[in-house]
């Protein structure tokens, strides 16, 4: 009989992750809160401080700050998906004077070209971000309230044996 194989690498970060979350002594609200302010720092470009910032910005807004921290780093991977749907979405999002387009970039000056596309990428970049921040809180509040039923069944099961 062959031996298991062991767990993937990345299975076990996640998982780590997930428990790291679940088992911080935060209400399901503030840990939601907290993995809000993490991704939306995340898909934004800060080009680094994201988990500096989701840690500062966690203790100002009363969010759980180990949940921002993770949260932020956890997008780190996901960047180049982010990034391309932030260009793909500002493009749908911005007046069709700013999109970018074929001619633009065949036609158009570098300084037409990059102020185009800083705009129509920094519009993208609030829009996709507040999209995954959301479902992110509530994503997160809903494993945290879960989380926390079950271990209160638990509990309460294991007190009427006594």
């Amino acid at each position: 009989m062959p031996l298991p194989r062991p767990r993937r690498r990345s299975y076990r970060i996640f998982r780590y992750v997930y428990l790291k979350l679940l088992r911080t002594n935060a209400t399901p609200e503030r840990i939601g809160r907290g993995t809000a302010l993490g991704v939306f720092l995340g898909v934004f470009p800060t080009f680094g401080l994201g988990p500096p910032l989701a840690t500062a910005g966690a203790g100002l807004v009363g969010a759980n700050r180990a949940a921002a921290l993770l949260s932020s780093f956890a997008c780190g991977p996901l960047t180049p998906l982010t990034w391309t749907a932030a260009l793909l979405a500002g493009n749908q999002l911005v007046s069709e004077e700013w999109r970018i387009a074929r001619e633009l970039i065949a036609s158009g000056s570098r300084s037409e070209i990059m102020q185009r596309f800083f705009a129509t990428f920094m519009v993208g970049n609030v829009a996709v971000g507040l999209a995954l921040s959301i479902a992110g809180y509530f994503l997160v509040w809903w494993l945290a309230h879960r989380h926390r039923s079950r271990k209160l069944v638990k509990v309460e099961v294991l007190s009427s044996e006594f």
